[in-house]
Formats: C-alpha cells, sequence, structure tokens
C-alpha cells in the first residue's frame, strides 16, 4: 500500500514585515536584561529611557482613576479632556488656536508616529529623513511603501539639519520631511531659520513637515528648541507634530504619545488606531492630565540632572584614547566617533564594537549604523552618575586591550 508524502505547512509572512528590522535599541535592552537576569553586572547605556520614577502626583492620579473605575473604553482619539488640555498647552505657548480636533492620543509617540506616515505615505513617495535618524523612522516610511531618503547632516556642524541638507536629496517625489529635534542619537536642535525654511519649502511643494519633538525639554549650553508647531496656523496643511509623556515625565511604561495636525489628517490618523489599539489608556490618560497641571517641577529636576551628567561625561569620553565626542545640544545621549577602534581586534565596524563592550566589559551601547552612521555608537546618560562613571571604567579598561 502506497504513502502519500503530505506536505508539510509552512510559514509565510509578508514582505513587509519581513524587510522590517527589530528596534535595534529594544535589542540592546533585551540583551542586557538576559545578562543580567543570569546574575551578571551590566551597566546598560543602551535605552533611552529615564531613570528617575514617574512623579508620586501623576502616580496618584492614575490610582485615583482606578479607584474611581475610569478604567474602560474612551474616545479612540483620546478623552476630551486630555485634547483640550493638549491643544491648551500649545496655545499658551505658542499663541495657535488648536483645538481638540487638532490632537489624537495613543499608545506611545511612536504610535502616532506610525498612524500619520500610514495615513500620508504611500507607494512610490520619498520621505526625507535628515542622517544620523531615530532607528524607527525609516522602517515606518518603508512599512507604508514609501521610500526613505536620508539627508546627511555635517558632524563638524554637531549634525544639526539644514534647509541646503534637505534640498540637496529632493526630488520631485518628494512627499515629506521629518525632523527630530532635538535629534535622538545625536541631540542635535534644528536651528529656528533652518526650520522655517524647510516648512515654507514643505508648503511651497506639497509635502508635510513631521516634526518629533520628544525631547523639548531637554537642551543645555543656551541652546533653544524651537517647535514647528509655533507655525500652525500659517501651514495647517503641511506641518504634524509629535511629542511623548514618555521622556518630559518619566512616563515611559504609561505608553502615552500624542500628534498634532489639521483635523483631516487627525480623522485619517483615528481611522488607523480605531483598527489597532482603539483609545490609549484611560488610566494613563489621567495620570497624563496631572502631569499637564504640575509636573515642570519635576521636569526641571531631571534636567539639571542631565545637565550635570552630561558635564561630566563628555570629558570622560573624550579622556579615552581614540574616542572623539561632541557636547551635543540637548536630549540625553552622546554620539562619540569610534572609527579609531576599526580593524582591531574583532573590531569591524561600530556593532562589532557594540559587541566587544558588552562581551568584555559588560556595557550596553547602541551601534551608529542603527541611526545611519556606523562611525558612531550611542550612549545614553539617563542613568545615575555612579553608574556612568562605572561603565566609562569598564569602556577605557576594555579598549585599552585593543590598542
Amino acid at each position: 500500500m502506497g504513502t502519500d508524502v503530505i506536505a508539510k505547512p509552512r510559514i509565510r509572512l509578508t514582505r513587509r514585515v519581513s524587510e522590517m528590522q527589530i528596534s535595534p535599541t529594544l535589542a540592546v535592552m533585551n540583551r542586557a536584561m538576559e545578562l543580567t537576569a543570569q546574575g551578571i553586572d551590566v551597566v546598560d547605556l543602551g535605552p533611552g529611557e529615564p531613570d528617575f520614577p514617574t512623579p508620586q502626583s501623576v502616580c496618584a492620579a492614575g490610582k485615583q482613576a482606578i479607584d474611581q473605575g475610569l478604567t474602560k473604553y474612551t474616545s479612540g482619539n483620546g478623552t476630551k479632556a486630555l485634547r483640550d488640555a493638549l491643544a491648551a498647552r500649545y496655545n499658551r505657548r505658542y499663541g495657535t488656536s488648536l483645538a481638540a480636533e487638532n490632537i489624537i492620543a495613543g499608545t506611545g509617540g511612536k504610535q502616532e508616529l506610525f498612524n500619520v506616515t500610514l495615513a500620508l505615505v504611500e507607494a512610490g513617495d520619498e520621505i526625507i529623513i535628515p542622517s544620523p535618524y531615530w532607528v524607527s523612522f525609516p522602517d515606518q516610511v518603508l512599512f507604508a511603501g514609501g521610500t526613505p531618503v536620508f539627508a546627511p547632516t555635517d558632524p563638524q556642524n554637531d549634525f544639526r539639519p539644514t534647509f541646503a541638507d534637505v534640498e540637496a536629496v529632493a526630488t520631485e517625489r518628494t512627499r515629506g520631511v521629518i525632523i527630530n529635534s532635538p535629534c535622538n542619537p545625536t541631540g542635535a536642535v534644528i536651528a529656528e531659520k533652518e526650520l522655517h525654511r524647510i516648512i515654507e519649502w514643505c508648503a511651497s511643494h506639497d509635502a508635510f513637515l513631521m516634526f518629533d519633538e520628544t525631547y523639548e525639554f531637554f537642551v543645555y549650553d543656551g541652546a533653544k528648541h524651537v517647535s514647528a508647531v509655533r507655525w500652525f496656523d500659517d501651514y495647517p496643511e503641511t506641518i504634524v507634530g509629535v511629542n511623548s509623556m514618555s521622556k518630559t515625565f518619566a512616563m515611559t511604561g504609561w505608553r502615552l504619545g500624542y500628534a498634532v495636525a489639521h483635523r483631516d489628517v487627525i480623522a485619517a490618523a483615528g481611522k488607523i488606531q480605531s483598527h489597532s489599539t482603539s483609545n490609549p489608556s484611560s488610566i494613563s490618560q489621567a495620570a497624563a492630565l496631572e502631569a499637564l497641571r504640575g509636573g515642570d517641577e519635576e521636569v526641571r529636576r531631571m534636567w539639571e540632572a542631565y545637565r550635570e551628567r552630561r558635564a561630566w561625561l563628555i570629558p570622560a569620553i573624550n579622556a579615552i584614547d581614540g574616542l572623539r565626542c561632541a557636547y551635543p545640544d540637548g536630549a540625553f545621549y552622546v554620539f562619540p566617533n569610534v572609527s579609531a577602534f576599526f580593524g582591531r581586534g574583532p573590531v569591524r565596524d561600530s556593532q562589532t564594537l557594540s559587541n566587544y563592550l558588552l562581551d568584555e566589559a559588560r556595557v550596553a551601547v547602541v551601534p551608529g549604523s542603527s541611526f545611519g552612521s556606523d562611525d558612531h555608537v550611542r550612549i545614553s546618560y539617563a542613568t545615575s552618575m555612579e553608574r556612568l562613571q562605572e561603565g566609562v571604567r569598564r569602556m577605557a579598561a576594555a579598549l585599552a586591550k585593543l590598542r
């Protein structure tokens, strides 16, 4: 009696997900956590997460929301109270005339970046992204069917984006520009005149300007953060602002971010959100309202700590033979050039250097290749001074072995 060979089922993933890379920052965090779980002491300078607790008043508001039974669905775009508060905050600061219909709240700023990208980008569109860039921008554009076009920024200008950088790579297929300021990973803050020229160019070329200002309050040494939202009333069809509660208020785990845009863009993003996550957490929204009402003192304390760490860290890194690190304008990262170590021992590039530091020194950093600049690594100083000092000591010892 013959036997039929039954074909074994196979998993078939779509091209869109097969071509997507897992977030490198999360990959570093995951490996560091695995080593820590094994009892290994790792100095984790990889993830961009404040080491400060969420302010107590904000936590209390979240607990009160639970006690009051505010644990049900809300409006898909977020509660009107939260959207009103966010609109009012921008209006006070920039003299804009935003309303709740110009705001959508979601599960982190990352989700709103994704929603807006899916709403505005399609096959054939080119999206200009200054480089180095935040890791998720290119993959989000690719997922939407668009093509990321990188505009290299000048290290001699501390990676600050300029209008000339954007114009140099623009084509007739340019659909939009994504600016992140202060920038993750470089800390660069775009100058007001450069941002205004990019907005004007986008408006005249029927392109959008998506402006990610997640680190807006963390700028140093006289650097000035300028928000694209200040020009929203002049260019409502052009400007999309994206922000988050995560970094400013140390609310990473609460997962709450928001976007500011023309009401038609908000409606489109809301349509996408309605089929993915629905509304953001009701509890997180209640906590966010409290943060918006009175979290400025806590933000100031975080800023002061970051400023102190930055002032210590950069000279300490530059004291390591072979490392070169500029003073970034903002955020809580430094982006030293590590190319002097390429070709030494097992080190060929920023990825193998990062692997070496984790294996040899038990220090986690993120390779610059993840951000479009293989000559660098990203180091986060969102950790205690004690751990920073230990991490730099370990790095110096490990790198000395490569000489």
